[in-house]
């Protein structure tokens, strides 16, 4: 699944990789869903069916392809720095009033490379965020290998506008290789629009799926 946030109107696109192999389960179906945000981001995943660390919870029947009703009015963004005090293994809990358990909300992520992060320029592991809805009920941001996330990592959140954001399912009848074609009325038509994605592991809640890969928007 992708979080995706568009911005019509501009002239560039943001790129952060190659596009992911989506798989098929056995059911037929391809595992993987993304959120976008017109002008931000979207998320996707697509492998063997667990959670992030050690959470478990119960499958929710299906997550709703619509847009978050519960956004800010206006885009929030901050800085969220892992911790030993916030991070669980793989993952590092993310805190802010307008998504604090809210499965459905639209939440993008990336990688700060100004801030300090492992290895200076970059951070390498692809990332996603999912929802933690057993105990502390909050977003959190997963390393897609499972290794462990170095305490002062820094990352930029950004909680887009629910006209700005929409969630996208990798499915067999939109999805043709690697790539999986969006269909909203905020990109359709539009080749200007800039799109920020986010992968987004379990939207609602439910259980998910791994995509250890890059993706990108063309």
């Amino acid at each position: 699944m992708l979080l995706v946030a568009a911005g019509v109107g501009a002239t560039a696109g943001v790129v952060f990789g190659g596009r992911p192999e989506l798989r098929t389960s056995g059911s037929g179906a391809t595992e993987g869903t993304m959120s976008a945000k017109i002008g931000e981001a979207a998320t996707s995943k697509g492998a063997a069916v667990e959670t992030p660390g050690d959470a478990q919870y119960a499958n929710s029947d299906e997550a709703n392809p619509g847009q978050n009703a519960n956004a800010p009015a206006n885009k929030t963004v901050f800085t969220h720095t892992a911790t030993d005090a916030n991070s669980r293994g793989d993952y590092t809990y993310i805190s802010d009033p307008a998504i604090d358990g809210d499965p459905n909300a639209v939440v993008l992520v990336v990688p700060r490379t100004d801030r300090g992060n492992a290895k200076g320029a970059s951070y390498d592991h692809n990332i996603g965020v999912w929802y933690e809805g057993v105990n502390e009920k909050k977003w959190a941001i997963f390393n897609q290998d499972r290794e462990v996330k170095p305490a002062g990592t820094t990352f930029e959140v950004i909680i887009p506008p629910a006209s700005e954001t929409f969630v996208h399912y990798a499915m067999l009848d939109n999805t043709v290789g690697n790539s999986t074609y969006l269909d909203n009325p905020l990109t359709n038509g539009e080749p200007d629009a800039v799109l920020t994605v986010t992968q987004d592991w379990n939207p609602e809640g439910g259980r998910g799926v791994y995509n250890d890969h890059p993706i990108c928007v063309l």
